[in-house]
């Protein structure tokens, strides 16, 4: 029990590291952020962050993991439609992942500089791997659900699509700031998935 309790603990200690990793990345961006900001952001010393991460490398791919899992939550949260079709549920979600959380100014600013900083980290290349191998099974998902069975073998090709055009609208949004451009384009995806798997 006491092994539990110390495992939540510890759990508890790295999450709040990681979003004051965020808050960091948020204010600062990825060239400004340093141990010693992350420790006085989660008002903690530089000895709590050793002795839960091995190294800056690792606090931020929490911060990654942890900004993926708040917007996929968010757009989760809107799946639950009472009486929508498949096709609106996917639409919901896509919508969530662009909730206005997501489309401030210090969202994107990380979401960007992450992208950015995993060009040359391996260790943050992984992770933004694996947060988009979680979204993609998602979407691959909520796909399979709106789809004919016989035309299941499409689904690949319509989730290249959806994500492709996701990251694309973060961009594109980051620079114009449109949000109409955003529905626009989620609204095609759908039309898209309906034409090649309903």
């Amino acid at each position: 029990m006491t092994d539990l309790l110390a495992q939540r603990g510890t759990e508890a200690r790295r999450r709040e590291i990681a979003a004051a990793a965020l808050r960091s990345l948020e204010r600062h961006g990825h060239a400004g952020l340093t141990a010693r900001r992350v420790a006085a952001e989660a008002g903690l010393s530089l000895g709590h962050l050793t002795y839960n991460f091995t190294g800056m490398d690792q606090i931020l791919a929490a911060a990654y993991e942890l900004a993926a899992s708040q917007m996929q939550d968010q757009a989760e949260a809107r799946v639950t439609l009472t009486g929508a079709t498949h096709a609106e549920r996917l639409e919901a979600f896509l919508r969530g992942l662009f909730s206005p959380e997501a489309l401030t100014p210090a969202s994107l600013r990380v979401r960007i500089d992450l992208w950015a900083a995993a060009l040359g980290n391996p260790a943050l290349a992984e992770t933004e791997r694996n947060v988009n191998a979680t979204l993609r099974a998602r979407v691959e998902e909520l796909l399979a659900r709106m789809c004919d069975s016989w035309k299941a073998e499409r689904i690949p090709q319509v989730a290249d699509m959806i994500m492709a055009t996701l990251d694309g609208l973060w961009l594109d949004y980051a620079r114009r700031g449109d949000g109409e451009a955003v529905k626009s384009a989620i609204g095609a995806c759908v039309m898209f998935a309906k034409l090649r798997l309903g």
